[in-house]
């Protein structure tokens, strides 16, 4: 299989990847700045088909990492739960590759119809060789994947040719950066026409429901925001509730 151009091989053995991996990002489940990242771990990948088990699964995840595998050539598969809007910025591939004659195994993340049709795919990501363990990072930007989860379906597919447990999966990230909604090509409200500078925004709090404006068909962009108003624009748009 052919290697994606834009990997960056990290390469180092599991027991360092908490040492060597990247800063944590706070907040990592909101705010539009920030990558955010999805675990998926081993034990989330289930078998393709019938012929790609029976399923093996080693290590403690304490002293050695998790791992599974199939029977000879197999095919895994992982759904992943994603954020409405968000755009998909990278994959990582961890795994244990300890295999030199194999044609290595490889990741890739598939977008599917709700009627199953694939729409959607990014490169593979490749293992590569190493007496231990390790992982590689692929960024999937320039592939402009939008989450849309009323439409679409996302998995990661894990493939490999050998199935002695020389090459296995360990886990898997996915990165995305949440988004603002673009723009309507008309406004919502009289005093905040297309060219004003916060139309968009204004338009993605409308239209998720946190305001309505302040009345006569008006949203009153620069008046003062008092305290119940703030509590309604929270509460609705963190959607919190009391027990």
């Amino acid at each position: 299989m052919r290697s994606p151009s834009r990997i960056a091989c990290i390469g180092i053995a599991m027991g360092s990847l908490a040492a060597a991996g990247r800063a944590r990002q706070a907040p990592d489940t909101y705010g539009t700045a920030v990558e955010s990242y999805l675990r998926v771990p081993a034990v989330a990948f289930q078998p393709y088909r019938d012929s790609d088990g029976p399923v093996s699964t080693t290590g403690d995840g304490f002293s050695v990492p998790v791992a599974r595998y199939g029977s000879g050539d197999s095919t895994f598969t992982a759904p992943l739960n994603l954020p409405a809007g968000a755009l998909i910025t990278s994959i990582e591939f961890d795994y244990c590759d300890q295999n030199q004659v194999s044609t290595r195994s490889h990741l890739k993340l598939v977008v599917t119809r709700w009627t199953g049709n694939v729409i959607d795919s990014t490169p593979f990501l490749d293992s590569v060789y190493d007496p231990e363990c390790g992982f590689q990072v692929l960024d999937v930007t320039s592939s402009n994947i939008v989450v849309d989860n009323y439409f679409n379906a996302y998995y990661l597919l894990f493939f490999h040719n050998v199935g002695n447990g020389s090459e296995s999966i360990t886990g898997a990230m996915v990165g995305y950066k949440l988004q603002v909604t673009a723009p309507p090509g008309s406004p919502t409200f009289n005093d905040v026409p297309t060219n004003h500078p916060f139309f968009q925004y204004i338009e993605a709090l409308s239209k998720s429901g946190i305001t309505g404006g302040c009345g006569s068909g008006n949203y009153c962009p620069d008046n003062p925001v008092t305290r119940g108003q703030m509590a309604v624009f929270l509460a609705k748009g963190l959607g919190l509730a009391f027990p």
